[in-house]
Parts: structure tokens; C-alpha cells; sequence
């Protein structure tokens, strides 16, 4: 995956970049990080959890179709 904070590709999976998020959240714990670096990981956490919000936000709207589709909508 790119460094690059607003780069994410359309083909990352939820849970690698759930993954890469702890990683990120790891090096904030364990390690000292410089001004800029610290920036940097913000930046990318920050458009990680943009994607991943809007990737259960899909997930939620297509199980609610399926859901409605079986008549099954009222279910929670």
C-alpha cells in the first residue's frame, strides 16, 4: 500500500487497511515519531478511516437490498 495519506486503492480490502490502521496506531505507541512523521501517519489514518466508514456504509446499504429483497427487512 502507498504512504501517500490520500492514496488508497479501490482494491484495498477492509481489513487491510483495518490492518494498516493498527499498524499505524502501533507506531504512534511504541515509537517516537517526528513532527512531520507524526503528520504524515495522521494523514493516512485519517483517509483509512474515511474508507473504511465509507466501505460499511456500502456493505450496510447492500444487506439492508438483500434483506428487503427477502422480505426481511424489519429484522435486526
Amino acid at each position: 500500500m502507498s504512504d501517500k495519506p490520500s492514496s488508497i486503492d479501490e482494491n484495498t480490502s477492509y481489513d487491510d487497511a483495518v490492518l494498516e490502521l493498527q499498524d499505524i496506531l502501533h507506531q504512534m505507541q511504541s515509537t517516537e515519531l517526528g513532527v512531520d512523521e507524526l503528520t504524515s501517519r495522521l494523514q493516512r489514518a485519517s483517509a483509512l478511516l474515511e474508507f473504511c466508514q465509507k466501505r460499511l456504509t456500502k456493505t450496510e446499504a447492500e444487506v439492508q437490498a438483500v434483506l428487503k429483497r427477502l422480505g426481511l427487512e424489519d429484522v435486526e
